[in-house]
């Protein structure tokens, strides 16, 4: 029974292993800098996220939210989570989740905040190598 049951367990991890690879070689892709905008309500701004590095299927980096209640302000992020195509950030004072399109290259979705909260897009900023090689 004991061994069943390990045997289950090893066939469950071995059959995760291409999800976990799969979520790694797309984070990687997303390092890079990000545009968009974020929206409330009536009023919205410019969003823009840089992500600095991918470890895994976890990203770390920065963004800049404009023209918010409070003004301008940037914050962190650490421990992004892809699974999938959905993409969750947890910073100081903005999170957000996105679910990425299908070539990669913008994700929508809902930024939260202690007091808001309201729709979001980026997309991929064309990196300056890319332009050089067209």
């Amino acid at each position: 029974m004991l061994r069943s049951f390990r045997l289950s367990l090893l066939t469950l991890g071995l059959v995760a292993l291409p999800v976990l690879a799969d979520d790694a070689e797309q984070a990687a892709k997303l390092v890079g800098t990000w545009e968009g905008k974020w929206e409330y309500a009536e009023m919205s701004g410019k969003l823009t996220a840089k992500i600095t590095a991918a470890s895994g299927n976890t990203l770390k980096g920065e963004t800049v939210w404009y023209a918010t209640a409070v003004g301008d302000f940037n914050d962190r992020f650490t421990k992004a989570i892809l699974k999938g195509s959905k993409l969750k950030v947890t910073e100081q004072t903005m999170d957000f989740e996105v679910t990425l399109s299908e070539d990669g290259k913008s994700m929508v979705g809902t930024w939260t905040s202690p007091v808001a909260s309201g729709p979001m897009s980026l997309k991929l900023k064309e990196q300056e190598k890319d332009r050089k090689d067209k």
